[in-house]
């Protein structure tokens, strides 16, 4: 049967869609190892690197798809220059815990940083920067059992949040779905099965071409990574990015710690963002990179609802508030 002739998409839509999403939606599922690289922390007998998620990301020809390891120099005019060295990579992590109605839980903190966002007109890149990153935090019950993954954005934008097996189904949002969501024009699992032991697998995260956006998730058996091809990544605590050695033997931050920017990613300025967002989301620096606190004291607000009346309540600091917010129950 011949095949249906396509229709023109208008020439405004399709501008539009390409501003908004960047990519299209399709139902992704896990890539054949030999077209992707993973960076897979090492196996340690440690609860964050027994369930330390492995970053597989696609085109690693591509400098900017490369998890790398911040770094601080002087540039040309003597001046700090912050930026993210594609060839070295670190995963920075934190046990965080927090307690619900229904009980102790902790959070595994995993954040990851990129050389950036490329620019460009086609594929139109709305969060075009430097700098960028990713958090994915993995929450487990009393036993241990990862029972739910969330990612976002070091912006607080594009969060995700994938369950698992392990999780009461009323724990989950009322209508939660058990086969896939689409999640700002990406295709995740709603629920991740996990069989038997959770230390016998390891979490997948297939990130996208440039805008590391996460296009899929699954676990692995461990003894399979091994049909992948690897690269070396270091693990290193979240605190490090506060102390970054500079030539002269001294340190300094990741983050801006004064003035307008405190808080935020050294060198990472979203002017696109800016200009097409920021007076609807009244925020003058949506969409740039930040640190993630601790608590409501600890660092800048980390927002993840565009919603200007919901900034505290989508809060990350505030992890069970930020929970009851999106509609979880744990």
């Amino acid at each position: 049967m011949p095949d249906k002739p396509h229709r023109r998409i208008p020439a405004g839509l399709l501008i539009f869609l390409l501003l908004v999403f960047g990519s299209c939606a399709t139902r992704s599922v896990p890539p054949t190892p030999h077209g992707v690289v993973a960076f897979i922390p090492p196996e340690e007998d440690t609860l964050l690197s027994r369930y330390a998620p492995a970053f597989v990301v696609e085109e690693p020809e591509k400098r900017y798809n490369l998890v790398g390891t911040p770094t601080a120099e002087a540039g040309e005019d003597g001046k700090e220059e912050i930026r993210v060295d594609p060839w070295r990579a670190t995963v920075y992590t934190e046990t965080r815990r927090f307690d619900t109605a229904g009980g102790t839980w902790t959070n595994l903190v995993y954040r990851v940083h990129f050389q950036e966002t490329p620019g460009g007109l086609l594929p139109y890149y709305l969060g075009k920067g430097k700098n960028v990153g990713l958090i994915v935090v993995v929450t487990l019950d009393r036993n241990g059992q990862p029972v739910l993954y969330t990612t976002v954005h070091t912006c607080g934008c594009y969060l995700a949040f994938v369950p698992t097996t392990f999780l009461a189904d009323a724990a989950r949002p009322h209508g939660w779905s058990k086969d896939r969501q689409t999640v700002h024009s990406e295709n995740l699992p709603a629920v991740i099965d996990i069989k038997g032991s959770p230390d016998a697998y390891r979490l997948m995260v297939l990130l996208r071409d440039a805008t590391h956006r996460v296009r899929n998730m699954w676990v692995e058996p461990k003894h399979a990574l091994v049909n992948y091809r690897r690269i070396p990544t270091k693990m290193a605590p979240l605190t490090a990015l506060e102390t970054l050695p500079v030539k002269t033997g001294e340190t300094t931050s990741f983050y801006e710690t004064s003035g307008p920017r405190n808080g935020y990613v050294k060198g990472s300025h979203k002017s696109r963002e800016r200009l097409l967002m920021s007076w609807w989301a009244f925020d003058w620096r949506v969409g740039e990179d930040k640190k993630l606190g601790t608590s409501r004291l600890d660092g800048i607000l980390f927002y993840t609802s565009l919603k200007p009346w919901a900034r505290e309540k989508s809060d990350m600091r505030d992890f069970p508030t930020f929970l009851r917010y999106w509609g979880w129950n744990l």
